[in-house]
């Protein structure tokens, strides 16, 4: 018995579609795992994530922040703020009056200098006419 030629096409593009359908639901089951794998993946990473926190909270090792915590935080950090700008300011006027100091004491230095090279210049002088006096005297001195 021979099958129509219509037939045979049909059953052909049945095969393939039967298949086509199988392959994809290989895919479509691969898909459907992952899908239902997700919620537990989700949680493993939260809890990886979180289980050392709580278990430092459990141990009373520490504990969550609250808003008013943290307002508390943040209240003391600009008391603290505003106590190290006072004393940087303070610091700045007090590093301004030793940057005038330090200006005056330039100046007296200098003034001493000065008044050191005059010194010296008078001492060298008196020893200068002593020495003059001395070479003198030896001039008029009878050679032996």
């Amino acid at each position: 018995m021979t099958v129509p030629q219509h037939r045979v096409h049909l059953v052909d593009r049945v095969q393939r579609l039967e298949a086509a359908a199988f392959a994809l639901g290989v895919d479509v089951a691969d898909i459907k795992a992952a899908v239902d794998q997700l919620p537990a993946t989700i949680r493993q990473e939260i809890l990886e994530y979180t289980e050392p926190v709580f278990g430092e909270i459990m141990a009373g090792n520490a504990s969550l922040a609250t808003k008013e915590h943290l307002d508390q935080v943040e209240g003391r950090l600009k008391e603290h703020l505003g106590q190290v700008e006072g004393r940087v300011e303070g610091l700045k006027e007090h590093l301004g009056q030793v940057e005038g100091r330090v200006e005056g004491l330039k100046e007296h230095l200098g003034q001493v200098e000065e008044g050191l090279k005059g010194l010296i210049d008078v001492r060298f002088g008196e020893v200068d006419g002593k020495l003059d006096q001395l070479l003198a005297a030896l001039q008029k001195a009878p050679s032996r």
